[in-house]
């Protein structure tokens, strides 16, 4: 059975590349983008199960890209990890929240969850 592809998107290189081996030994596909720029330009050619954006590193620009995302792709899941003194005024986006203290089972925990409740 072939799983889900997932983009990360993560200004932190260390935390990006720990995350997306966490998801890799899992089973996913997943690509990665440093920047939200290089997430627009992956999302526009690349169809993903889940988009995980890390808000507590992009704040308000992470939730503007998630809507954006919501608008052009309505099926689109998006998974937010935050840090744990962010508000996040929901209304669309995200589909989840993460709060990166809690650390990786969490976020695995997380990831499976949503993507289990859109298949």
């Amino acid at each position: 059975m072939r799983r889900a592809k997932i983009l990360l998107v993560n200004g932190d290189h260390t935390v990006q590349h720990l995350r997306a081996l966490m998801l890799r030994m899992k089973g996913y596909e997943v690509d990665t983008a440093a920047t939200l720029d290089e997430a627009h330009a992956k999302t526009a050619v690349q169809h993903y199960k889940l988009v995980i954006v890390d808000v507590g590193h992009f704040a308000q620009p992470g939730l503007d890209f998630c809507e954006e995302l919501k608008t052009r792709y309505p099926g689109q899941k998006v998974l937010m990890q935050m840090d744990y003194h962010l508000f996040l005024n929901r209304n669309s986006c995200p589909d989840k929240v993460i709060s990166k203290e809690e650390g990786p089972q969490s976020f695995l925990q997380g990831v499976e969850e949503l993507l289990n409740a859109t298949s």
